[in-house]
C-alpha cells in the first residue's frame, strides 16, 4: 500500500499538475484566481523538490568516469560546469517570480529584464529536450523534463496576463526626444515589448557569465555543460569502456550490486577487460585456481558444470537486488572456500589477492 502511494506522489501526481497546467493555459479566466495561483505553488514547490529528489537518487556519473552498464549512466549536464547551469535555473525562477508577485512595483525596465530570465528558462528547456531526447522513451529521463515544461506553461500565461499592463505603462509617457518618443510608439505595443525584452535575454547571460567567471566557471561553461557530457545527444566526449561483467555471474554481483552489500574493493582484469572484483569474487576465482593446479580433471568438470550453469544466470541478474541476492546466496559456498584454501594452501591470501590481476 505504502509503495503504491509513493508511486502515486511522485509518479501520477507529477503528470496529473502538469494536465491541470495545460487546461490553465486555455481556460485560465473558468477558475478563480487563488485556484490558479495555488496550482502554480504547488507545481513550483512540488516540481523542484521531485527534480532534486530524483536528481540525487539517479546514478549520474562525470563523462571520464568508467562505470558499470546497469544502473549507472552519464550525467547530461558536466559536473564542472552544473554551477552555470544552476545559475541559469535560479535567473529563470527568480524572474518568474518577481513577475508573479511583485508586479505592480515593477518598472518596465526590470520587468523585460525579469521577461529575459524567463525566456533565458525556455531556451534552456530547449537544449535540455535537444540533450535528453535520445533517451526521451525511458520514462525516468522524461521525469527530468516535467517541471521544466510546467515552467513554460505558466511563464506563458504570466506573459499573456501581464505584457499588455506594462506596454499601457509605457503609452502612458510622453517625450520631447524624436527618438525617445519612436521608442515608445514601438514598445506601446505588447509583442513588441515581448520582442524586445526576449532580447534582453542576452546582456542578462552576458552579466551572468561575468560573475560566474569571477567564481571560477569559463566563459564557454555555458556551451561545455552540455558537450562535456557523454552519450547524450550534444554530447563531444568518448567515455572510457564501461566495466566488463558478462560470462561471470559473481563478477555480475561484484560489478551492480549494492556497495554496501558486495563491498567491491578494485578493479581487475579479466580477458583484457576491466572488471570490478569483490572479496567473494577474488575467494571463489582463487578456490577454481587451486583447483587446477592440484586436481585438474575436477577442475574441468567443475568449470564444464559452471559454464552451464554459470553463464545463463548471469544473464538474469539485471539489477542491484537480485545481485545482492545471489552474494547472500554464495556466501555459504564462499565459506567452504576459504576453508579448502587455508586448508591446502600455505599462503591463502596471497592467492586470493593475486586474483585478476592481469
Amino acid at each position: 500500500m505504502i509503495i503504491f502511494l509513493l508511486m502515486f506522489i511522485f509518479m501520477g501526481v507529477p503528470i496529473i499538475l502538469m494536465l491541470l497546467n495545460i487546461v490553465l493555459l486555455f481556460a485560465e479566466n473558468k477558475f478563480k484566481a487563488e485556484t490558479v495561483n495555488g496550482i502554480d505553488a504547488i507545481i513550483f514547490l512540488l516540481g523542484i523538490t521531485f527534480t532534486f529528489i530524483l536528481s540525487n537518487f539517479t546514478d549520474f556519473h562525470e563523462w571520464n568516469e568508467q562505470i558499470s552498464p546497469i544502473d549507472s549512466s552519464y550525467s547530461p549536464i558536466s559536473f564542472k560546469s552544473m554551477p552555470t547551469f544552476i545559475t541559469l535555473c535560479l535567473i529563470a525562477i527568480v524572474s518568474y517570480i518577481l513577475l508573479r508577485f511583485l508586479i505592480k512595483k515593477l518598472s518596465p525596465i526590470i520587468a523585460s529584464f525579469c521577461y529575459g530570465g524567463i525566456f533565458l528558462g525556455f531556451c534552456l528547456t530547449v537544449v535540455l529536450t535537444v540533450q535528453f531526447w535520445c533517451n526521451l522513451l525511458d520514462f525516468a529521463y522524461m521525469y527530468f523534463l516535467l517541471f521544466p515544461y510546467n515552467y513554460i506553461l505558466c511563464s506563458v500565461r504570466l506573459i499573456r496576463n501581464t505584457a499588455s499592463d506594462f506596454a499601457k505603462k509605457i503609452s502612458q509617457n510622453n517625450y520631447d526626444n524624436k527618438l525617445l518618443q519612436l521608442c515608445k510608439k514601438f514598445l506601446s505595443n505588447s509583442v513588441s515589448f515581448v520582442l524586445v525584452s526576449f532580447l534582453m535575454a542576452i546582456p542578462l547571460l552576458i552579466i551572468a557569465i561575468v560573475i560566474l567567471m569571477l567564481f571560477g566557471q569559463q566563459p564557454d561553461s555555458v556551451v561545455k555543460m552540455f558537450t562535456e557530457t557523454a552519450e547524450w545527444t550534444l554530447s563531444q566526449k568518448i567515455p572510457p569502456p564501461r566495466l566488463d561483467y558478462d560470462g561471470h555471474y559473481l563478477c555480475t554481483v561484484a560489478a551492480c550490486g549494492d556497495e554496501k552489500v558486495v563491498k567491491p574493493l578494485r578493479a581487475g582484469k579479466r580477458n583484457n577487460e576491466l572488471i570490478i572484483v569483490n572479496r567473494q569474487l577474488l575467494v571463489a576465482n582463487a578456490f577454481e585456481d587451486l583447483i587446477a593446479e592440484r586436481m585438474p580433471r575436477l577442475h574441468k568438470l567443475i568449470r564444464k558444470t559452471y559454464d552451464r550453469v554459470g553463464l545463463p544466470i548471469s544473464k538474469y541478474i539485471t539489477t542491484k537486488r537480485r545481485s545482492n541476492i545471489v552474494y547472500f546466496i554464495m556466501k555459504p559456498l564462499e565459506w567452504l572456500f576459504i576453508f579448502v584454501l587455508y586448508t591446502f594452501d600455505t599462503k591463502p591470501e596471497n592467492r586470493i589477492h593475486r586474483q585478476y590481476l592481469g
